[in-house]
């Protein structure tokens, strides 16, 4: 009985006040190499999706570059400070191409006031370089 009630205890039955996404912030790094920044601007993103969280994770110290793309939103969002944007949490991706209208360094973004593209942000030279605990 008692180890029925230990394993009751690690089973998700899915209660209203379970949430069915986590949140993690990682940190991104653009335009490594640009002259401007030779060793990158780097950025913070959250995310809330449990697959493009595991795909995030996954990139941590794989050296490779990957585009992150998300919609621009006014403000830090209370996770990317210095910069005055944020990517929506709900709209971050790691695709494999994206239209260079939308390619840029965080700088770019920043002194244009947070906006870019119509609003959508996507350093093709992004790498995720850490997650933040």
């Amino acid at each position: 009985m008692v180890a029925m009630a230990a394993v009751a205890g690690t089973i998700d039955c899915g209660s209203p006040n379970t949430p069915s996404r986590s949140e993690a912030i990682f940190q991104v790094r653009a335009c490594r190499g640009s002259r401007r920044a030779p060793d990158g601007e780097v950025f913070r993103i959250l995310l809330r999706d449990n697959t493009v969280t595991a795909q995030a994770r996954a990139l941590v110290g794989a050296g490779g570059r990957r585009i992150v793309l998300g919609t621009l939103v006014p403000g830090n969002g209370g996770f990317n400070t210095p910069w005055n944007w944020h990517l929506d949490p709900d709209t971050v991706r790691f695709p494999e191409v994206a239209i260079e209208l939308c390619d840029g360094c965080p700088g770019d973004v920043e002194a244009n006031g947070g906006n870019w593209d119509a609003g959508t942000f996507c350093p093709w030279t992004s790498e995720i370089i850490a997650e933040q605990n």
